[in-house]
């Protein structure tokens, strides 16, 4: 498919158009696509006209679209001041316009591929391709006039367009459908069902989990009492680990670990790395000896007695 470039020199206008106006200039073509209304050559239906002003010599000249009556709304100005815009930079980033015809989506082409078979039509094929023209300005359609002290502004009329467009955008549409008791909509009842039974389980889970951390919570113990509680878990076993000893204890990490570094410190090498073990002043000479007559598990235990200060 070969693309027809012999117009690519044209010059053309990016303009856009606001949303009102777009709308009745759309109207009006599909009049004229449909033979509503007479377009000949002689009587072709105008949908604006081009007029450059002197601004002055700050300004220099202003360009606007001036509307004729036919296509006149309500909410819309006669005149829409033009804003030029800047184009894109470079001359790989030229933009043009391209323009092609729909071909004939039921496959009769003429010749045929040697005896087709019957299948289903064809989607349309894009015929004719071209380019009609090159950008060379563009611009903003803006309803703006000027108001008594000579400056720009939106015009009145059209802001109150734009302001009833969106309060009727977030009015919210109820919608009344009829439920069908068809298989799609059991299973996505079901799968909803599921979802509901899924989070009433894990709130649940987490109010039961939140009452045992209450229940099993132990009032914060004086510094003297978690002493006397810190040396009978050392004479279980000689060295732990913080997270167990919280365990044990039930105290808050902060309360525990500042009279633990008073009794304990951490091993930073060796096999008991990052465990607390008493401070030597702390250590029993006899409990090894009295760990092994007493029978305890897990190998030689380490009595713990506070020495005289």
């Amino acid at each position: 498919m070969a693309l027809d470039t012999r117009n690519a020199d044209n010059a053309a206008w990016l303009v856009k158009v606001p949303y009102a106006l777009a709308n009745v200039w759309k109207a009006a073509c599909d009049q004229s696509m449909a033979g509503q209304v007479d377009d000949s050559n002689e009587r072709q239906q105008l949908l604006g006209r081009i007029v450059t002003e002197a601004a002055g010599a700050e300004e220099g000249d202003v360009s606007f679209l001036e509307l004729p009556d036919t296509m006149l709304a309500e909410g819309i100005p006669r005149r829409f001041k033009l804003q030029q815009l800047p184009l894109p930079p470079g001359e790989s980033s030229k933009m043009h316009v391209l323009s092609y015809e729909l071909g004939s989506s039921n496959g009769n082409n003429g010749g045929g591929n040697g005896g087709g078979n019957g299948s289903s039509a064809a989607p349309k094929e894009i015929l004719k391709p071209r380019v009609d023209g090159t950008v060379q300005q563009r611009m903003d359609m803006v309803p703006m006039v000027k108001d008594d002290k000579g400056e720009w502004v939106l015009d009145s009329e059209y802001m109150k367009l734009v302001r009833s467009r969106t309060e009727q955008a977030a009015e919210k549409v109820r919608v009344v459908g009829f439920y069908e008791d068809s298989v799609d909509n059991m299973l996505a009842d079901l799968a909803q069902q599921k979802r509901v039974e899924r989070d009433i389980s894990a709130r649940r889970k987490a109010s039961v989990q939140a009452a045992r951390e209450v229940a099993l919570k132990r009032p914060r113990l004086e510094p003297e009492e978690l002493e006397e509680l810190l040396f009978r878990l050392f004479e279980r076993h000689s060295a732990w680990h913080l997270k167990a000893l919280i365990a044990e204890t039930r105290q808050p990490q902060l309360h525990l670990k500042t009279v633990l570094e008073g009794i304990a410190t951490q091993q930073k090498r060796g096999p008991n790395k990052d465990k607390y073990e008493l401070k030597p002043e702390y250590r029993s000479k006899t409990g090894a000896a009295a760990a092994t007559a007493g029978g305890t598990a897990g190998g030689a235990g380490t009595s713990a007695v506070r020495q005289p200060q």
